[in-house]
């Protein structure tokens, strides 16, 4: 799904009324895994009141982080939780899109500790996709409002992280991006 110039969201099952223009932003190459990490949490933060569903995968191309540990544990929890009261196959991998609870502070917590980490994190606002993170923290694609990307980049500033970070998707890529390994 798609915003076009007029505003208005393509794909899915046809065009809707997008509720604000929004722009879509990628990370790009060149921080730190933990300014990276930051970039993650801070756009979360950002979004937590527009998003309305998101998951979590319990994978990572790396080892997890010792600190994340605790909040590892308790993702896998979450999944066999979710699986036991049928809220999802038995014969889904309980550690695969693990659905998170934006508006409980704990499961958004575990959304802010692993996102930079997992091979797969994402958010929807409507069913429309508006944070996606891959690849072990390595590829983040964004849809944010005016207002969202200004607050992301004023966040990010205070961290002393740079707003050229985060730049337009390439429009031949919109709606899904690959980035590269950090430094």
């Amino acid at each position: 799904m798609r915003t076009t110039p007029e505003g208005t969201l393509e794909g899915g099952q046809g065009r809707e009324p997008a509720h604000e223009p929004v722009r879509e932003l990628v990370l790009l190459e060149g921080l730190n895994h933990a300014d990276i990490a930051h970039v993650h949490r801070e756009a979360l933060r950002v979004l937590r009141s527009a998003v309305d569903t998101a998951h979590l995968d319990a994978y990572s191309d790396d080892a997890w982080p010792p600190e994340t540990l605790p909040s590892y544990e308790r993702l896998l929890s979450l999944g066999r939780e979710a699986s036991a009261e049928g809220r999802r196959s038995r014969r889904d991998d309980s550690g695969m899109a693990i659905d998170i609870d934006v508006s409980d502070d704990e499961q958004f917590g575990l959304l802010l500790t692993l996102a930079p980490h997992t091979i797969n994190a994402e958010a929807c606002q409507g069913g429309r996709p508006v944070f996606s993170a891959n690849d072990s923290g390595t590829a983040l694609w964004l849809a944010v409002t005016q207002e969202q990307e200004a607050e992301l980049r004023r966040r990010l500033g205070e961290l002393g992280i740079p707003a050229a970070v985060l730049a337009d998707a390439p429009r031949r890529r919109r709606g899904w991006w690959t980035g590269r390994r950090p430094r």
